[in-house]
């Protein structure tokens, strides 16, 4: 018979880990929604790529700068929830404003909203230790949290435009991030660890050490943000190949919740074998397995086809992200955890950010640019082969 002590540990773990997810899945399914309601938006008030892929690009050009900063930060404060949370509030904020706002300044509106964005999938994630439950467990169900998020988010979006308009799609942003931020005010962290570091300064030096020379963790991180240039990429040109199908652009909602659909699936059924890989060899394949299912489309004639070749490229990439937080767990101690996560992605929003811009530029239509994506995918695990071979050891 358990012990009634022990039993009343393990409800206390499950409550305080589903209310972990809730939080994290609240404000990230507010992310995805934005991200995609705001293509919707530029797009159907302006018809521009150029204005589309623009306003994309500042929303999440700024986190290049601002992740590294605010991972340090998260690691040291003894606040972080108050940032988390206000984050969503701001991005609540922006969200309502660019309802109103005229085509012109939605970049600007833009970069405001997209200031602190790597706290919304980093800084969650840092914060996987001090939860003080069983840490494997949380971190597949934070990886699966994403690609949930990550269905409904522009599944939501795309039908809330379809419905009514994008400006609506942006008012239920709104309304999310509002209701992320007070469920994560009500989490509860573990203390912060002890920073070995005496100054953000020193700390900032001492992450970018230790991404910068932890050859795991470089050769992962370079991947990662390549393969996610080329998303952006993809993000960008999505309406535009959707209707080239023959249907309708706010669908491309349902081809993201497609793709995603498939992730959540190769998560669950692979997440028992997972640790039995390097993670950083299991990234490696997704993200090659991924360029090639990017193939079929570019030549895909109707919507039907469109999604099937969505729920494969899915099957085959579902791991990635599992496999990039596992080598950031792995390779980074306690204190800098934080900031290693936050930075990377921050990184991977820029190189997204560049991606959507790169979209706007390109004279192609959307089956060369689908095509274009699938071909960084490879260069991605090529430069991530490349740049793990050195083996300088880490700086603590």
């Amino acid at each position: 018979m358990r012990n009634p002590v022990d039993h009343a540990q393990d409800r206390w773990y499950e409550r305080h880990m589903w209310r972990y997810l809730w939080s994290a899945g609240l404000a990230r399914l507010a992310d995805e929604m934005v991200l995609f309601a705001l293509v919707l938006l530029v797009a159907d008030r302006t018809g521009s790529v150029l204005l589309t892929a623009l306003t994309t690009a500042g929303y999440t050009l700024p986190a290049v700068v601002t992740g590294p900063v605010l991972g340090a930060w998260l690691d040291r404060t003894g606040r972080p929830l108050l940032a988390l949370a206000g984050n969503q509030f701001l991005l609540a904020g922006t969200a309502l404003c660019l309802v109103f706002v005229p085509p012109p300044g939605m970049p600007l509106l833009a970069v405001l909203a997209g200031l602190a964005l790597p706290m919304t999938s980093g800084g969650f994630t840092g914060m996987l230790p001090r939860l003080g439950v069983d840490l494997p467990r949380v971190t597949a169900y934070d990886s699966v949290l994403f690609s949930a998020t990550a269905i409904v988010g522009p599944a939501l979006a795309g039908g809330i435009a379809f419905t009514w308009s994008p400006a609506v799609a942006m008012v239920a942003v709104c309304l999310l991030g509002v209701l992320g931020g007070l469920c994560t005010l009500r989490l509860v962290l573990g203390p912060a660890p002890v920073s070995s570091h005496p100054s953000l300064v020193l700390a900032l030096r001492a992450g970018a050490r230790h991404l910068v020379r932890t050859a795991p963790l470089r050769a992962a991180t370079v991947a990662s943000v390549l393969s996610f240039a080329g998303f952006g990429m993809l993000v960008v040109a999505l309406p535009w190949l959707v209707e080239s199908t023959g249907a309708d652009r706010s669908l491309g909602g349902v081809v993201m919740a497609v793709l995603d659909v498939g992730c959540v699936i190769s998560v669950l059924a692979l997440r028992p074998h997972l640790p039995r890989w390097l993670p950083e060899r299991v990234l490696f394949v997704t993200i090659a397995a991924f360029g090639v299912a990017l193939v079929p489309w570019a030549f895909a004639e109707t919507i039907g086809w469109l999604l099937a070749f969505a729920l494969l490229a899915g099957l085959v990439q579902g791991p990635a992200l599992t496999s990039l937080i596992t080598a950031r767990q792995r390779y980074s101690p306690p204190e800098l955890l934080g900031q290693v996560s936050t930075t990377g992605a921050s990184l991977k929003i820029g190189a997204f950010s560049l991606g959507a811009l790169l979209t706007g530029l390109l004279p192609q239509g959307p089956g060369v640019v689908v095509l274009v994506v699938a071909a960084c995918q490879l260069v991605a695990v090529a430069a991530g082969l490349v740049s793990g071979r050195a083996t300088r050891a880490p700086v603590p």
